[in-house]
């Protein structure tokens, strides 16, 4: 769960646990730049929930890992359209103490099939906004 609050203009302040993430858009559509977009944030969900399932994932299979860097690239909808990504590309490079490429496959393919929001995606889970009255 997390709780966000608006902060002005595009920004906003999300509270997850113990964490605060201010998110924002730039200033060319409407924001100061305080955080990243939220689609930018999207993005970073993606890639970071690879990266601890390959961390968790190599430390099962016995792969010591040195460096795991990943680049994380969406495309989106043309702009006459509603704004959506209709492709998402995760590049890792991992350097282990392997180099067993299959190896190193089957740790990636793991990753991304216990990956939370790869699944989610995968399901194409349809959000629901409610309004909220407060009186």
């Amino acid at each position: 769960m997390t709780e966000l609050t608006w902060k002005g203009d595009a920004a906003s302040e999300s509270k997850t646990r113990d964490h605060i993430v201010t998110t924002d858009s730039n200033s060319d559509e409407g924001g100061r730049n305080l955080g990243p977009a939220p689609t930018e944030l999207f993005l970073t969900a993606q890639g970071t929930c690879l990266m601890i399932n390959i961390s968790r994932i190599a430390k099962k299979m016995r792969i010591e890992l040195r460096s795991v860097r990943m680049r994380v690239v969406g495309t989106k909808e043309p702009r006459d359209r509603p704004s959506s990504f209709i492709e998402l590309d995760a590049n890792v490079t991992i350097d282990a103490d392997t180099i067993d490429r299959a190896r190193l496959e089957k740790l990636i393919r793991l990753a991304e099939e216990n990956c939370t929001v790869s699944n989610t995606l995968r399901n194409a889970v349809a959000p629901t906004v409610h309004l909220v009255w407060d009186e």
